[in-house]
């Protein structure tokens, strides 16, 4: 009886400490399984209107290692668009955040999951203003192999959160020349 009695409390005490191991864990904004948006990528897709988009993309390791510095230049169309994305862990929100500055405006996006399955979702939060285009939207980045990731702009026209995406680029890691 003793036996079974300690046996129960040495299995409740490890889940106890497997929970509290987790709980302590922090996000990576970094792609796990050595994968890495790190270098100049070139990109191509179109928006939901079926436009051409292309832009080319750098990716930086930056702060000690930890964010992960996206810069976007638009191609075509021409408009100008330049984008500066920073995405780190904010250890008093215990998420992943996305700062997104471009020479259009700016947001914030966030994750509470992390890079799943070779995949990185950042929402923004629901916006209930009138006037707006849209409720939320969100970046869906996916690394499909070490040389090819794409990103996906998505929009929620209700608070609902339905997701239609809005644009899609598919990067493939520009060739270094020696």
């Amino acid at each position: 009886m003793y036996r079974k009695g300690l046996s129960i409390f040495v299995v409740i005490l490890l889940l106890k400490l497997s929970f509290a191991v987790e709980e302590g864990k922090t996000l990576s904004a970094l792609p796990p399984d050595g994968l890495s948006l790190s270098g100049s990528w070139d990109c191509a897709g179109a928006f939901a209107s079926k436009r051409t988009h292309r832009a080319t993309f750098t990716g930086n390791v930056v702060l000690g290692g930890k964010w992960l510095e996206l810069d976007e230049r638009d191609t075509e169309p021409a408009t100008g668009y330049v984008g500066k994305y920073l995405i780190g862990y904010d250890t008093q929100q215990k998420r992943l955040v996305e700062f997104d500055a471009n020479n259009f405006g700016a947001a914030i996006y966030f994750s509470t999951d992390g890079w799943q399955n070779h995949t990185l979702i950042m929402t923004s939060a629901v916006s209930e203003g009138e006037g707006a285009a849209y409720a939320a939207n969100r970046f869906v980045y996916s690394i499909t192999a070490s040389n090819i990731f794409t990103v996906d702009w998505q929009i929620s026209k209700t608070s609902a959160l339905a997701w239609t995406t809005a644009d899609h680029l598919a990067c493939t890691r520009q060739k270094v020349s020696n």
